[in-house]
């Protein structure tokens, strides 16, 4: 009977101990860092032990969710007079700001931040830029690596106008050759580096620039020529950028360049031997390639200009990701061979239909690849025969993978799926994966939902007519 008690209390003794508490100092710290500031500051009551633990956070994140009790929906506000909207927003502002400074103030001692991010709405020498200012110094003092500011918010009812000098100017000369910066976001402000701070950005790997104003050419060169470790490199509906040059001498470590609808653009120049892949949407420009290591090319073509381009100046690619609606009308007859082409991947978005027309000539163009992926998106499914007219056969001697993602079991779709299994002759697996994919860059997807038919109706459909065309030798894997 004793012993059964003295279990028993081991096992209370047990589920009262706090496991939690007794993790390492520096992990309670990163755990913190990852709640909301208003939690982590309530942690400070559970007991003597969790006081200070939030005085020491390994990342900055101030927006609005995080510094503002009460929040004013900016569509909400839209039928209020100019005068007292503006007090809104001015108190809303002067609240935000006061609530970082006093955070701040809580944890100065802190001696290192591995992240500062900033969301909220500022203008040039407007209210609030010399806070902003000093939060950026906080951080690069404490050595912190990485910086994200997004400096105006979805909805915002005043917007900065790049063009009236009202976007905030980014302090570069508050980095300076100790600086441990590794990647920097910017959105909605200006970016300029003076030959002054020519060396403040030497130790980043990766910079993300999104409605950046670069001001001029001659800006955008400073700014390279001072990242001598950058490995990965963004432009984003960027304005003032007429041209863009990478030079042999400049940024000798980067391997990922994206340009993004920069209307402004003109030309690029393309000099480099370490650039791995390169990601262009945007109007037709001039391009200058000197860059041997370019092997993956992603972009958004609605004629066939760039892959020409492509093919004639980077015979060596081996992976090509194409986004295209009218891709019947890109893979014309002149669509140009891509000899050493090793990974083809096409998104297609179809309104009623997916065209089977290009898919031979895609078939003829590459004639070394070994996997294909097509991820389709076909937004309305009508009800219709398969097609009664097939392409000529196009035999592919070397593709030996293929997934077809986004499938909706449309009869377009599964016309594609039956023609690549009658014509892949050393095909060895194919992939029907029903969820849409979403290209986020360098890369990297994620998935939507599939259509709400599909485990129930149209899956079983596909089954039954791809099981029909597969061989013994393939493997048919249907999500």
């Amino acid at each position: 009977m004793k012993d059964q008690q003295r279990k028993k209390q081991r096992v209370v003794e047990r589920n009262n101990q706090d496991y939690i508490s007794k993790l390492p100092y520096s992990l309670l710290c990163n755990i913190l860092s990852s709640l909301k500031i208003n939690e982590a500051v309530k942690t400070s009551v559970l007991s003597s032990n969790w006081r200070y633990i939030f005085t020491n956070p390994t990342n900055l994140i101030f927006d609005a969710q995080n510094m503002l009790v009460k929040d004013y929906p900016f569509p909400n506000i839209c039928h209020l007079s100019k005068v007292l909207m503006f007090n809104i927003k001015m108190k809303r502002a002067s609240t935000f700001v006061s609530n970082v400074n006093k955070y701040l103030s809580n944890v100065k001692n802190v001696q290192k931040i591995d992240k500062l991010k900033v969301c909220f709405t500022f203008r040039n020498k407007g209210y609030g830029c010399n806070d902003l200012e000093e939060w950026i110094r906080f951080a690069v003092e404490r050595n912190v690596e990485e910086i994200d500011l997004c400096l105006l918010e979805d909805n915002h009812l005043s917007a900065p106008n790049p063009n009236d000098g009202s976007f905030y100017v980014f302090p570069c000369d508050t980095f300076d050759f100790n600086s441990t910066l590794k990647c920097l976001r910017l959105a909605h402000c200006v970016l300029a580096p003076l030959n002054s701070c020519n060396y403040g950005f030497s130790t980043l790997a990766t910079l993300e620039l999104f409605k950046v104003d670069l001001k001029s050419e001659e800006h955008i060169r400073i700014l390279l020529s001072s990242c001598d470790n950058l490995e990965s490199l963004s432009f984003s509906e960027c304005y003032n950028m007429d041209y863009l040059k990478l030079e042999h001498s400049f940024c000798k470590k980067l391997k990922y360049l994206k340009v993004n609808l920069c209307r402004q653009l003109k030309g690029i120049m393309l000099k480099s031997y370490i650039l791995e892949t390169l990601e262009y949407v945007g109007s037709k420009v001039a391009f200058f390639f000197d860059a041997p290591n370019l092997k993956s090319f992603f972009g958004y073509v609605s004629e066939n200009w760039l892959v020409c381009k492509l093919s004639t100046d980077l015979p060596q690619l081996e992976n090509l990701l194409l986004e295209c609606c009218c891709m019947g009308d890109v893979m014309t007859k002149r669509f140009p061979t891509f000899e050493n082409l090793r990974h083809l991947e096409i998104i297609k978005v179809g309104i009623f239909r997916q065209d089977l027309s290009w898919i031979p000539v895609a078939l003829n163009a590459c004639p070394t690849i070994t996997k294909l992926k097509l991820h389709l998106r076909t937004y309305f499914n009508i009800d219709e025969e398969l097609t009664a007219y097939w392409p000529p056969r196009c035999l592919h001697k070397h593709l030996k993978e293929i997934t077809i993602t986004g499938i909706r079991g449309h009869s377009s779709e599964i016309a594609i799926a039956i023609y690549l299994l009658r014509n892949a002759i050393s095909l060895e697996k194919m992939i029907v994966d029903p969820h849409p994919r979403i290209y986020l860059g360098n890369g990297k997807c994620v998935h939507s939902e599939v259509c709400e038919n599909w485990s129930r109706i149209e899956k079983h459909k596909v089954e039954f007519f791809l099981k029909k065309e597969v061989g013994s030798l393939v493997e048919l894997l249907i999500l």
